[in-house]
């Protein structure tokens, strides 16, 4: 699949709505503009589809513009910008949102921040990642986005190694992890660090939580996300010439059987 690539998330982002990133990692902005970038990833983007921006740093502006041109998707997230300063981000060619709700300026009626995106005149060029997996945010966070952007809404798990491992310590990078039930903080303290969720447990609380029809839940992973990274004639929808991965869901919306490429990879026994 040509167009299904990495995700940058960092080390342009704010540091004050770092969540488990390390400090020390993450750079005050682009002083150099484009060549900031170029310093920390080098010249050969290929392999990027999305990188993830704190739009309130110096010189963002002109960076998402470049990365726009470059048909790199820019993600607005950990980030503490103002209404204002995101919609400037959008309409310099950002057109997503990182796990929304986390890791930004919450909602203040003076100046809404990056939430504020999803009620303005922009919404509909803007696509967001939400984590629905209980921990993250309440359910109404996800009952109140759905209904202000319902065809932007994309889940996500932002799951890390230690999905699927027992409750416990495990390794996130340079950082410890502690993992008990559905939640994964950095080992001694409360900071969420990723989740240990799989999307289809996040489809089925999204059906859960706001009540709508099975295929709004299911659009929401996977024709939504298909349609932000422009594949959706590849991926997303079962259509001639697309690529054939889907799963086969039971009416509870448990994974019954998984194809790729159309051939049968797995079946619940």
């Amino acid at each position: 699949l040509s167009n299904a690539r990495l995700h940058l998330e960092g080390p342009f982002i704010n540091k004050e709505k770092r969540g488990a990133h390390l400090s020390e990692y993450l750079m005050d902005g682009f002083p150099e503009g484009i060549k900031s970038f170029e310093n920390v990833f080098g010249t050969d983007l290929r392999n990027v589809r999305i990188v993830t921006i704190a739009p309130e740093l110096p010189n963002s502006m002109e960076v998402i513009k470049w990365l726009t041109n470059l048909g790199i998707k820019v993600s607005l997230g950990h980030s503490e910008a103002s209404l204002a300063c995101s919609l400037e981000a959008v309409r310099a060619g950002a057109t997503g949102i990182t796990h929304l709700f986390n890791a930004m300026k919450a909602f203040h009626h003076r100046d809404p921040g990056l939430l504020g995106v999803l009620a303005s005149n922009e919404k509909n060029r803007v696509f967001y990642g939400f984590i629905a997996d209980g921990v993250h945010s309440d359910p109404v966070a996800l009952r109140i986005a759905h209904q202000v952007h319902p065809a932007g809404l994309m889940l996500i798990t932002d799951a890390v190694s230690a999905m699927g491992l027992p409750d416990g310590e495990h390794q996130l990078g340079d950082s410890k992890l502690t993992v008990k039930g559905h939640k994964a903080v950095i080992s001694g303290t409360n900071t969420l660090a990723g989740s240990v969720t799989s999307l289809d447990s996040c489809v089925r609380r999204m059906k859960q939580f706001t009540s709508c029809e099975a295929h709004v839940a299911l659009n929401c992973a996977t024709l939504h996300p298909s349609q932000f990274l422009d594949i959706s004639d590849q991926m997303g929808s079962l259509v001639y010439n697309s690529i054939a991965d889907f799963i086969l869901l039971d009416d509870d919306l448990n994974i019954k059987a998984t194809y790729i490429k159309g051939k049968k990879v797995w079946q619940r026994v």
